[in-house]
């Protein structure tokens, strides 16, 4: 009798242990990918967001990326684009800690501006949240974005001062007016594909033209650039991981 409770509780340390591995194991979001190069999700700041982090601990500084979305009716931002953790990955692999930031469902078109202001926000907590964890300065960051994110930030770094200490901003597939584009706060570097798709061609400017929009005389010229690939005719064709990458390696070296 006392060998048949002994037997019976250490089943049920047996199924408790199990159990509680089970738990941690469904709630474990890191991988380790080729390299040493650690990838996973963390919280900060009050921002989520999915991190590329390098062996080692000396890093070379902070790209955080956004990703497309609905403009009219934006959901939070999603961890899972293509393009996006391409992009953070290559950073990664050249000794960069990469984000993608989970920046949260603003308004979109019904407040465009709001919406830029919160985007703003969010990129700012998710910087400094890296710049706290991995013992980083916040000014050897990089902002950018895809769609959404992009035609978002580029009203952002116009109207508003949270990423005035970023290094610069790389935009893909989006673009804005002149108004905004006289008053970016910090260098850029719009790509595109040619075909005008991007919306309004009438008072919007992409990728090369975006670029000699920019007066000569503002300081943010010498060190912004744009490029219209002639190699794609659809929005958001491609994912410019190699343009996009050395771009941020010219502003944080």
């Amino acid at each position: 009798m006392k060998r048949g409770k002994i037997f019976l509780g250490i089943t049920v340390l047996l199924c408790l242990y199990c159990l509680v591995a089970c738990k941690k194991k469904a709630n474990n979001t890191d991988t380790v990918l080729p390299g040493g190069i650690e990838v996973k999700t963390e919280a900060g700041n009050g921002i989520t967001y999915k991190v590329y982090i390098p062996a080692g601990n000396v890093y070379k500084g902070i790209l955080v990326m956004g990703s497309g979305n609905n403009e009219n009716n934006p959901s939070a931002g999603s961890l899972n684009g293509t393009s996006e953790n391409e992009l953070c990955k290559k950073a990664a692999e050249n000794g960069y800690v990469a984000a993608i930031v989970a920046y949260r469902k603003g308004p979109g078109t019904a407040d465009w501006n709001k919406s830029a202001q919160m985007m703003g926000e969010d990129y700012d907590n998710c910087i400094k949240a890296l710049a706290t964890k991995y013992d980083i300065d916040k000014n050897r960051s990089v902002v950018g974005g895809f769609s959404y994110a992009t035609f978002i930030l580029f009203t952002q770094i116009a109207y508003y001062n949270n990423l005035s200490y970023c290094k610069g901003m790389l935009g893909a597939c989006g673009g804005t007016d002149a108004d905004k584009i006289n008053k970016f706060k910090i260098p850029v570097f719009a790509i595109n594909c040619a075909g005008n798709n991007e919306g309004d061609n009438i008072t919007g400017f992409y990728g090369r033209p975006l670029f000699d929009k920019i007066p000569a005389s503002s300081p943010i010229k010498p060190q912004s650039g744009g490029i219209t690939d002639g190699s794609c005719n659809t929005h958001c064709a491609k994912p410019w991981t190699d343009e996009l990458y050395n771009q941020l390696k010219k502003w944080l070296p």
